[in-house]
C-alpha cells in the first residue's frame, strides 16, 4: 500500500510517517523544501515536492497513492485569517479534488476538537454541532470538516476525521517548551482554581487512533481523541514542574480579571500590528479557563481505540526528549537537564 502524508515534517505528521512505514506501507511525503526533509529521505520515504496551495503539485503527489493522511495545516491564534483559510480550507479542498481524481480509496483528515467551540465541555461527543467562534483557526477546521464530509457523502473519497485534543510527546518543539519557559520565568498563572479538565492526548495514542480510523473508520465519520482521563490543568502543570525540579506555580487570577486582560492585550496588539500573539489571548484562555472534557466512547466502540498513556506516563517521555534534544531552558536545574 502506498500512503501519502501531508505535513510530514511536523510533530504529528512525522510520527505518522514512521507508523505507516512500520505498518509496511510505502510512504510518500508532501514537502515544500526537500532539503529540509532529508531525514525522511534517509528513512526511505519518497519526497514529493509541493504544497497544498499548488494544485499541480498535489495531482503529482497523489498519483498512484492508495491512502492519504492529511496533517498539513496552519495552527495559529494570531496569523492572518485569510492566510489560515487559504491553507487550511482551500488547501484541503485541492487535496480532496486531487485525491478523488486519482482514485485514492481513503483519506484520513487530522482535525481538532476546536471545531466544537470555545466553551465548557463536560463529556461532549461527536453528535454536538459545530460551534463557530470567530477564531480563524477553529473556524477553518470546521469549514474543512464540512468539505471532507461532503466528499464522503458523495462517494468521491472515503474520508474519515480524527479530532485530537492537545497533543504532547517527544518531538513537540512548541507547546511544552513554551509552558516550561513560563514555569522557569515564574510567569505561569492559573485562571481561577486551575482545576479545569484538559483534553490531552499523547502522540502515540494519536497515531494509534489514525491507524485504527484508516482500518475501521466509517466514511464521513468523526472521532474525538483524548487520553480518556479527566486530568486537571493543575495536575498536569504541577507534575511537569516537579519532574524538572521547578517550584509548582501557585499564582492565580479571577476569570473576570483574566478576560479583561485578554481583550485589552489583544486589542493593543492589533492596534500596534504586533507580529506575535500577546501573552494572554482567547486561544490561550481555552487552555487556561475552559473545561475541556470530551467523550471518546465512539472511538472506543467503533475503532477499538484504547489510550495507553496518561500524563504520568507520557510527560516524562516528552520532557526527557526535550532534555536530550537540548531544548530545555538553561535555568532548569542541572539534574533535570541531565
Amino acid at each position: 500500500m502506498r500512503t501519502l502524508v501531508t505535513g510530514a515534517t511536523g510533530f504529528i505528521g512525522g510520527r505518522l510517517v514512521s507508523a505507516f512505514r512500520e505498518r509496511g506501507d510505502e510512504v510518500r511525503a508532501l514537502v515544500r523544501d526537500p532539503a529540509r526533509a532529508q531525514s525522511l529521505a534517509q528513512q526511505g520515504v519518497e519526497l514529493a515536492t509541493g504544497d497544498v496551495e499548488n494544485a499541480d503539485s498535489l495531482a503529482a503527489a497523489v498519483e498512484g497513492v492508495d491512502r492519504v493522511c492529511h496533517c498539513a495545516a496552519i495552527v495559529s491564534d494570531w496569523m492572518s485569517p485569510a492566510v489560515i483559510r487559504r491553507v487550511n480550507v482551500e488547501g484541503t479542498r485541492r487535496l480532496l479534488d486531487a485525491s478523488a481524481a486519482a482514485g485514492v480509496s481513503r483519506l484520513i483528515y487530522l482535525s481538532s476538537l476546536a471545531v466544537l467551540g470555545s466553551m465548557h465541555h463536560n463529556g461532549t461527543d461527536e453528535s454536538a454541532p459545530y460551534h463557530e467562534t470567530g477564531d480563524a483557526y477553529s473556524d477553518s477546521k470546521i469549514e474543512s470538516e464540512r468539505l471532507v464530509r461532503g466528499f464522503a457523502e458523495r462517494g468521491d473519497v472515503a474520508t474519515v476525521i480524527v479530532r485530537p485534543g492537545f497533543v504532547y510527546g517527544p518531538g513537540d518543539r512548541l507547546v511544552l517548551p513554551r509552558l516550561i519557559q513560563s514555569l522557569v520565568d515564574g510567569q505561569f498563572t492559573y485562571v481561577g482554581s486551575g482545576d479545569k479538565v484538559l483534553n490531552i492526548v499523547y502522540i502515540d495514542d494519536v497515531v494509534q487512533a489514525v491507524l485504527l480510523a484508516d482500518e475501521h473508520g466509517a466514511p464521513g465519520a468523526a472521532y474525538n481523541v483524548t487520553d480518556g482521563t479527566q486530568t486537571t490543568l493543575r495536575e498536569f502543570v504541577t507534575f511537569a514542574a516537579e519532574y524538572l525540579g521547578l517550584p509548582p506555580p501557585k499564582r492565580s487570577i479571577p476569570p473576570a480579571v483574566a478576560w479583561a486582560l485578554c481583550y485589552g492585550l489583544e486589542g493593543f496588539a492589533k492596534l500596534t500590528r504586533a507580529k506575535e500573539a500577546p501573552r494572554l489571548n482567547r486561544g490561550r484562555m481555552k487552555f487556561l479557563y475552559y473545561n475541556q472534557h470530551y467523550s471518546i466512547d465512539k472511538a472506543k466502540r467503533e475503532l477499538g481505540y484504547q489510550p495507553r498513556f496518561d500524563y504520568r506516563e507520557g510527560l516524562p517521555l516528552a520532557l526527557d526528549w526535550l532534555r536530550e534534544a537540548d531544548l530545555l531552558p538553561e535555568s532548569v536545574p542541572v539534574a533535570a537537564r541531565g
